[in-house]
């Protein structure tokens, strides 16, 4: 049985000869639906992480609250268990051990999503943690995020999709109203606060198929020891995230609290990214301070149109990032997204207006960012990223 898989430096798929008088060249087919897939299994993740489990018992204010104080933790656990993975796989070498991890926590989702069917009928969670299950549903997600980049990066055509997908992800759950108005239009209305059963079972079979038949290529290299300096600054990173995070929260009057907050996270994410080298470090910098700007956008009210334009928006920022990187650039773009919040704070403009631009303006700085400073694949070489290679292999 043959299998089509991307690679960078093999032919391009417009010069593949076509089989069997078929009308579509086969591989160009493959590379499509592959890169597809990648897409959906990363944005199942990613929204994962982003968005509680479920509203099933929102007449129980127990519930509710649990959840607000659970989401944050469990997002940073995903974001841990996401850095830890990838080291780990690292270390293994194995395309074809990241890619099956990445599915086997997938179908841990889908699993966890399951057990909620029985117990949720009456509109009542009854012999069911809802934050524990959230719980489970983020730290899955974080290992499918870090499984899946290590099984895709070296080949640039699914690297690209991939970080537009967990890019898209990211601010699409970020945007998305919960619990969702009925009437809310966009992709809030659609994911109804939470992910659709159908859109995980989907991404599920979708990477089992291309598991089973794409052969992983030879291992990527022969260093088996994990590297430490990414779990080290991630530990640094999130630690002082989360608990300023709560401070600041639990302290909500007092200037002092939001002062030190403020100094200890300017400090954690320079000494985050001196443990880095190169680019990663940069990354660290330009996505920090993103986070701190764009938190202070308007996003309410806007029309649904507005969400598919600030994935589009995301898209091209993202391209153009890859292409023509930057790094004082993204940090000055930075800059003029928050002085775009200042200057909407100051003259009023109308709302609707203000949280479009709003959003517009987050997708394309958060693109630009994560496409100036994200590392390149020692493997790829710089006319990869403009097109999509394929050759043709034997699966075992």
């Amino acid at each position: 049985m043959t299998a089509w898989i991307c690679s960078p430096d093999t032919v391009r798929p417009d010069l593949v000869s076509r089989e069997n008088g078929d009308s579509v060249q086969p591989s160009t087919v493959r590379c499509t639906a592959e890169a597809v897939t990648v897409f959906v299994a990363t944005m199942v993740a990613v929204l994962a992480i982003m968005l509680p489990i479920s509203f099933a018992s929102l007449a129980a204010s127990l519930h509710v609250d649990l959840l607000v104080f659970n989401v944050p933790r469990a997002m940073t656990g995903a974001a841990f268990v996401a850095v830890i993975t990838a080291a780990v796989t690292v270390a293994i070498g194995s395309v074809r051990t990241a890619r099956w991890t990445a599915l086997l926590a997938l179908v841990g989702i889908l699993v966890n999503h399951l057990a909620l069917i029985p117990d949720s009928t009456d509109g009542h969670l009854d012999g069911l943690s809802l934050p524990t299950l959230n719980f489970i549903d983020a730290l899955l997600a974080g290992v499918v995020v870090g499984a899946l980049a290590v099984a895709v990066w070296t080949e640039p055509l699914l690297r690209t999709v991939y970080l537009f997908g967990a890019l898209g992800g990211t601010i699409l759950g970020d945007l998305t109203q919960s619990p969702t108005d009925p009437k809310s239009g966009g992709f809030s209305g659609a994911l109804g606060g939470t992910l659709p059963l159908w859109f995980i079972a989907a991404s599920v079979l979708a990477l089992a198929y291309f598991a089973l038949t794409t052969s992983a290529p030879s291992r990527s290299n022969t260093e088996t020891a994990i590297p430490l300096a990414p779990v080290f600054a991630a530990v640094v990173a999130f630690t002082s995230t989360i608990i300023t995070a709560l401070a600041v929260a639990s302290h909500k009057t007092s200037a002092t609290y939001l002062i030190i907050a403020s100094i200890v996270a300017i400090a954690t994410a320079v000494a985050a990214a001196m443990i880095l080298s190169g680019r990663d470090g940069i990354l660290v910098v330009l996505m920090s301070s993103f986070s701190v700007a764009g938190s202070l956008v308007i996003t309410l009210p806007r029309s649904g149109w507005v969400d598919l334009a600030t994935l589009a928006a995301t898209a091209a920022g993202l391209l153009i990032g890859m292409r023509r990187p930057h790094p004082l650039a993204a940090a000055a773009s930075v800059l003029a997204l928050a002085c775009f919040v200042l200057a909407a704070e100051v003259f009023a403009p109308p709302a609707t207006l203000t949280a479009a631009l709003g959003c517009l303006a987050l997708g394309g700085v958060a693109g630009y960012c994560l496409g100036t400073s994200v590392p390149v694949s020692p493997r790829a070489e710089p006319s990869a990223w403009r097109s999509c290679s394929c050759r043709r292999s034997e699966s075992p």
